[in-house]
């Protein structure tokens, strides 16, 4: 089958080849996919340019697909060949810009009535989005929420799933069209552009003083450490990228007796590194993987009611995916960038 593989670690410009490469080899928990789109998330960037685990190249990237079934292993149940489905394969095994892919049936579903393109962008910043707020941060109605890059691939459908359940939202973007999407398309309670405004002093004044309970970090870096002079005591910050903690950071947490969790969806399969691409104890891993299917179901019935809007900005021919890197790259991508790989 052809694939656009990156050949090593590097540029987008310089890394991406479209070549032949082996069809994928279905396990028993396998559906083999026939692509028809796919997404851009900031994880194929950070895996392109530097791998937290050794990786084998060539490589295939893109961690969203939707598709046909054309294969199954021996032990899926519930999909048949010809169903049309969505899932997020594990970023620990070749993904979904190639002309098929193999994903766990488990962390699949239907895609319903959706368009290729909107349900490509779902599955990751779908998950991520619902784990963190309802796993991790367990929202519940009248909470307020801080949500940074609510604008971004998962930020816009954080604020939707938090608004949902009646939250009360404080939202971050910096260019004009993103405030203006979060406030009156996404609903956000309160919009602040962390370019100007004094994102401590704002929340501090929006929440009378008692500081945010809970925080929603999509952004990392000196996002997440400013995010320290503002959490309420007994609070709790859930990030979505790898931060470090220094030794005086790691004292404020305690004082103030601070939750801090990490949000990555990938975690539950990272099994696959250990096995030659076999997930490690199935049987252990059953319910979650059946839980990222359930939530997937979940959003796409939310979808097709119009309880949730997945952002489309820009879909990509699957030939022109270093271009669609290198937009991600330069950040203010509002939403998702699709990849079409067949039709």
């Amino acid at each position: 089958m052809k694939a656009n593989v990156i050949t090593a670690h590097g540029p987008a410009a310089k890394v991406f080849e479209m070549q032949q490469v082996a069809d994928p080899v279905p396990t028993e928990y396998d559906l083999i996919v026939k692509v028809l789109t796919t997404s851009i998330n900031p994880l194929d960037c950070r895996i392109r340019n530097k791998a937290s685990v050794p990786r084998n190249f060539p490589l295939t990237l893109g961690f969203d697909v939707c598709g046909v079934v054309v294969e199954k292993g021996r032990d899926v149940t519930g999909f048949e060949i010809g169903d049309r489905v969505i899932g997020s394969p594990t970023p620990f095994r070749n993904g979904a810009n190639a002309e098929y892919v193999a994903i766990d049936h488990r962390s699949c579903t239907w895609a319903g009535t959706l368009a290729d393109a909107t349900a490509a962008a779902i599955p990751l910043v779908g998950i991520t989005a619902y784990e963190a707020l309802f796993d991790r941060l367990r929202i519940r109605s009248g909470d307020w929420v801080v949500i940074h890059a609510g604008a971004g691939g998962v930020g816009h459908l954080a604020i939707q799933l938090a608004k949902n359940t009646g939250c009360r939202i404080i939202t971050t973007a910096s260019r004009p069209e993103s405030l203006a999407y979060c406030a009156n398309e996404l609903g956000a309670d309160h919009v602040l552009n962390y370019r100007e405004a004094d994102i401590a002093g704002a929340v501090m004044d929006i929440t009378k003083g008692r500081g945010a309970g809970l925080i929603m970090d999509n952004a990392g870096g000196e996002c997440f450490s400013r995010s320290l002079d503002y959490v309420s005591p007994n609070g709790h910050i859930c990030t979505i990228l790898p931060v470090a903690v220094d030794e005086q950071q790691g004292y404020q947490l305690l004082l103030k007796n601070i939750t801090l969790s990490y949000q990555f969806m990938g975690d539950r399969r990272s099994g696959d590194r250990r096995s030659g691409g076999r997930i490690a104890g199935r049987q252990n891993a059953a319910h979650e993987e059946n839980r990222q299917g359930q939530v997937l179901q979940k959003l796409v019935e939310m979808v097709e009611c119009g309880q949730l809007r997945p952002h489309v900005s820009k879909i990509y021919d699957w030939h022109d995916l270093a271009q669609a890197h290198e937009k991600m790259e330069r950040g203010h991508v509002s939403g998702k960038l699709v990849v079409r790989v067949t039709n």
